[in-house]
């Protein structure tokens, strides 16, 4: 396919994927405008709309997070223009004064990057247009208006917070099965390049972890704050339980790929044996793939890690060397991490390792 052909597929994917997000900002946009235009009077309430969309955004996360410093922000930059302004009127200096004044605050304050920008964007508006009656004063309850808005439609018109964070959880948990396999073939080649491909693609799943960790965060703030979403929370705890043990095993299984690429990189030979446990790993991974967020008592996965568990014997893998016993130690650690995902407790999993 054509460098343009795919770019216009990866747009086509954001959309369906940031679909609903879209969705609920053009109902936030035009709800916050009704309110501050015709319950309020305000004439051409053009920030409600905007504060609302800043508010919502495509990402699930930290929205409340995002209201409290937009309120802050307006209250700030709105604030110091409304003191400074009628004193030593509009011109190029009283804005540079009323922006770092605003932004000064707002880092005294210990904003982060919204609330200070916002206070910076308010005092400039106040310090740049003609005064009106009532601009400052309608611009901070616009803020409000928009900031409530958003919220209101997070909790009345919520995501799935369930789904996505299902699909973060499987993206990484594919990624795994395929650095897996992949390991497995590289101890079969023993191609140390490939092996050096291999580490670069596992210390990537580090994005991946991040990607999960953020979904998981604003799908437990949609079921905190939406009472139709509240039945998804026993699911999210599952999910949170998953990503601790998920974590952990991608940080082994990078540190059993890293032991390989440095044995092949000194041409130090691997036992076989240890090819067919990559790809036994590999195999579990993909069925957890399908399985994860479900109960833990309907889980095939939690069999299958205790029979992969129990051939982990350095000696009947034939782990003579440093690097062999290296490596098997790290899937070892693994298998456990991967059966403390699916809910196990750790001590229980450690008994299921050969002494």
């Amino acid at each position: 396919m054509t460098t343009s052909g795919t770019a216009v597929r990866d747009g086509v994917l954001r959309i369906r994927t940031n679909s609903f997000a879209i969705f609920q900002c053009g109902i936030a946009a035009a709800l916050a405008w009704i309110i501050a235009e015709n319950l309020l009077g305000h004439p051409r309430p053009f920030f409600a709309p905007v504060a609302a969309v800043v508010c919502l955004g495509l990402s699930n996360t930290q929205r409340l997070r995002r209201m409290v410093e937009l309120a802050l922000g307006v209250t700030i930059g709105v604030g110091i223009a409304e003191l400074l302004v009628a004193q030593i009127g509009n011109g190029w200096w009283q804005i540079t004064l009323v922006v770092l004044i605003s932004m000064s605050i707002a880092q005294l304050l210990g904003g982060g990057a919204l609330m200070t920008t916002q206070s910076a964007v308010q005092s400039i508006f106040l310090a740049a247009l003609p005064q009106t009656p009532g601009g400052g004063l309608y611009r901070w309850e616009d803020a409000l208006i928009g900031g409530t808005t958003a919220l209101l439609i997070v909790a009345f018109l919520p995501a799935d917070p369930g789904r996505f964070v299902r699909k973060e959880a499987q993206d990484l948990i594919r990624e795994l099965a395929a650095i897996s396999a992949e390991s497995a073939a590289v101890l079969r080649s023993g191609d140390a390049a490939q092996a050096d491909a291999v580490l670069d693609r596992a210390r990537r799943t580090q994005d991946d972890i991040q990607s999960w960790t953020d979904a998981l965060r604003g799908g437990e703030e949609i079921s905190r704050i939406s009472p139709l979403r509240r039945r998804h929370q026993p699911e999210l705890l599952r999910y949170r339980r998953g990503l601790t043990g998920l974590d952990r095993a991608t940080r082994n299984l990078r540190v059993a790929v890293r032991r390989i690429a440095a044995a092949l990189d000194t041409g130090a030979e691997m036992p076989m044996a240890l090819a067919d446990i990559f790809d036994h790993l590999a195999e579990i991974l993909h069925l957890l793939e399908g399985e994860v967020g479900t109960a833990q008592e309907r889980l095939v996965s939690t069999t299958a890690l205790a029979a992969l568990a129990a051939r982990l014997d350095p000696g009947q893998l034939g782990a003579q060397s440093l690097s062999a016993n290296v490596v098997v130690g790290q899937i070892r650690s693994v298998v456990v991490d991967l059966l403390g995902a699916t809910g196990m407790d750790e001590h229980q999993a450690r008994t299921l390792l050969p002494g």
